[in-house]
């Protein structure tokens, strides 16, 4: 899994696709070239509220590094520790790399095993109306006991139950995919799950993780 981010001075909706900001100077330059490349400009549109930002870095072979030792996950870790939550949807939908946001909750959770703690993740991802019930029985049954919880969701345009799982749990973070995630789709998921929910986006290049 490959992983673009920009760093904590850019906040979503402060900058337009040409203007990502990397710590990186050759990174940047690859990932503005990348952006530019995307008919129609596909890129996260998000809450304007300073605290929230991309959760961005790079990445090759992300899960292969997904250790406390690697700086690129301490990063998005430590970042995610800024906020306090017991249970996060991590919503994302791409079909290039269909398991791209699940891949990272299970880095997220092999973390947290690492630092001894313990992290469920929860692939939601085609949950139906009649699953509901029962996912948020466990969800709660996991958060009553002190413990942290990862629901993985699709966008809103893909799975209406998307919007009641993310409005149930405590935080959320969207994963945008460059060339596939459009601003309509982001922006609906954004709006009907609610701005104040997200921590902020980790933003993936599909065509880099294979």
């Amino acid at each position: 899994m490959a992983i673009l981010a920009t760093d904590d001075s850019t906040r979503w909706g402060e900058r337009d696709v040409g203007e990502l900001a990397v710590d990186d100077p050759p990174l940047a330059r690859a990932v503005n070239k990348n952006l530019q490349q995307v008919p129609g400009g596909s890129v996260v549109p998000a809450p304007s509220q300073s605290s929230q930002s991309n959760l961005a870095f790079d990445a090759n072979q992300a899960m292969a590094g997904a250790n406390t030792m690697d700086p690129v996950w301490q990063r998005l870790w430590l970042r995610c520790q800024q906020h306090d939550w017991q249970s996060m949807a991590f919503i994302g939908s791409s079909k290039r790399d269909p398991d791209g946001v699940l891949e990272i909750a299970h880095g997220m959770a092999r973390l947290a095993s690492e630092l001894g703690q313990e992290l469920t993740v929860f692939d939601a991802r085609n949950l139906g109306l009649k699953d509901m019930g029962r996912m948020l029985a466990q969800i709660q049954s996991i958060t009553s006991r002190g413990k942290r919880c990862i629901v993985v969701l699709k966008l809103v345009t893909e799975n209406a139950t998307t919007v009641p799982m993310a409005q149930n749990v405590d935080a959320a973070l969207l994963g945008v995919f460059i060339g596939e995630t459009s601003v309509v789709a982001s922006s609906r998921t954004v709006e009907e799950v609610g701005r104040a929910k997200f921590l902020g986006s980790v933003v993936l290049n599909a065509s880099l993780a294979k």
